[in-house]
C-alpha cells in the first residue's frame, strides 16, 4: 500500500489515506448507501470520488491477490443489540487501520513493499 505522504505518479500529494478509501469502498460494497450518500457522509467533493475509491479498492485487492468471499460466514448475532454490533464493526475497522499503519511503518523502516507478492525469481546460473 502507498504511504499518503509519498508522491503519486501524477506528481501531486495523495489526498486521502488508503484506510479511508478502504473504509468507504467497503461501505459502498455492502450496498446500504449510494455513491452520493457516502460522499455527503464523508464530506467528499462528489460521488465520483467514491466511485474512484471503489475502483481503487478492486485494483488494490487484485494486486494483493487476496480472496474476499462473496458471502460472509454465517454468525449467530442473536441476543446482540444493534449498538453492540456497530461497536464490534467499529473495533474491527480500527484493527484494520492499525494493521495498515503497521505495514506502512515497516515499509518505511525496511524500505520494502510488503503489500506485493515477490513472484517467481529467475535463477542466475
Amino acid at each position: 500500500m502507498r504511504n499518503p505522504e509519498k508522491k503519486r505518479k501524477t506528481g501531486g500529494q495523495a489526498v486521502h489515506s488508503d484506510s479511508l478509501k478502504i473504509l468507504i469502498a467497503r461501505e459502498y460494497l455492502e450496498g446500504k448507501q449510494s455513491y452520493l450518500q457516502l460522499a455527503q457522509k464523508y464530506n467528499l467533493p462528489s460521488a465520483d470520488t467514491v466511485r474512484y475509491f471503489v475502483k481503487w479498492y478492486h485494483k488494490w485487492e487484485r494486486e494483493l491477490d487476496i480472496e474476499i468471499p462473496s458471502e460472509a460466514p454465517s454468525v449467530d448475532h442473536s441476543g446482540k443489540s444493534e449498538q453492540e454490533l456497530k461497536d464490534e464493526l467499529f473495533e474491527a475497522n480500527l484493527k484494520i487501520t492499525a494493521f495498515e499503519m503497521l505495514i506502512s511503518k515497516m515499509q518505511d523502516h525496511y524500505g520494502e513493499d510488503f503489500g506485493k507478492k515477490p513472484g517467481a525469481k529467475s535463477s542466475k546460473k
